[in-house]
């Protein structure tokens, strides 16, 4: 595993892939431990909450309490209603620790409820998910330290641009929506693994694409990880990931060279237009 700092005064490192926790995921709080664990092993220091389902606070609890907390970085998706400071104070006692590293909104309205929560050290940055102009408005935000959007082999200029100004700003990017769903057939494009789970169109052989299912030796998730890795702006690729097999392949990616040939097949395509499958 690599990892890049989390923008450029915090001294924090965060692994290049990070892994979302989502509790509209079934798993007993076991399951959720083993899985979690089997990430750390791995070299993921980085896991993002989704919501705050008794089983997953638990088995994050039991995963991380043995573990120095400086060496881990704790995200959580706030909800859009109810009160920030009061389950934001539960989850720490739930899970066992001072602060949570980041508090993620998706409601710019929010922002400042958030940062209410750093004087009292319960959360250390204020992140904010989303895309198009919600990222262009949050980058214009006051008190905003990390983004977390879309990103992928698919994205045009604007999201690349995007990026480059958070970074001159010092702001984080966490990509989410590595695999593109109309390469993937995906349903849910949030979610890399349900994507290429389910049965999904075969790409086309004269799709400028079709190398992502006919490149030897990597799956075409594979592939859309390493590009995202590809820009220094994102500070971590999220992926989520219900097996420790599927973790420990997602999490090699970092440590591999796509083989001679793959990055200008990713160029030609992104100029070809389209995705077609």
């Amino acid at each position: 595993m690599r990892y890049r700092p989390f923008g450029a005064t915090s001294g924090m490192a965060v692994s290049t892939v990070s892994l979302l926790l989502d509790d509209s995921i079934r798993k007993s709080a076991r399951d959720w431990r083993e899985l979690i664990e089997a990430a750390m092993s791995v070299g993921i220091n980085a896991f993002e909450l989704a919501g705050h389902s008794d089983p997953l606070l638990d088995g994050l609890g039991q995963a991380i309490a043995n573990i120095e907390r400086r060496l881990l970085f704790l995200a959580w998706q706030a909800p859009s209603i109810g009160n920030l400071d009061h389950t934001t104070g539960m989850i720490l006692r739930r899970l066992g620790t001072d602060y949570i590293d980041l508090i993620v909104v998706e409601d710019l309205g929010q922002i400042e409820f958030a940062r209410a929560l750093k004087p009292g050290r319960q959360a250390r940055y204020v992140g904010v998910w989303g895309s198009d102009e919600t990222m262009d408005l949050a980058l214009d935000r006051p008190g905003v330290d990390c983004l977390i959007t879309p990103y992928s082999l698919t994205s045009g200029w604007k999201e690349r641009h995007r990026l480059k100004v958070a970074s001159e700003k010092n702001i984080a990017v966490i990509a989410r929506e590595v695999c593109p769903a109309e390469l993937t057939g995906a349903d849910k494009p949030g979610l890399i693994p349900k994507g290429w789970f389910r049965k999904k169109p075969k790409i086309s052989a004269r799709s400028p694409y079709a190398f992502l299912e006919s490149t030897h030796g990597w799956t075409g998730e594979e592939i859309c990880l390493a590009f995202a890795l590809f820009e220094p702006a994102v500070t971590s690729v999220q992926v989520q990931a219900d097996t420790p097999e599927r973790i420990t392949r997602l999490a090699a990616v970092p440590e591999r060279d796509l083989p001679t040939g793959v990055a200008a097949q990713i160029e030609m395509a992104r100029f070809s237009g389209e995705p077609k499958r």
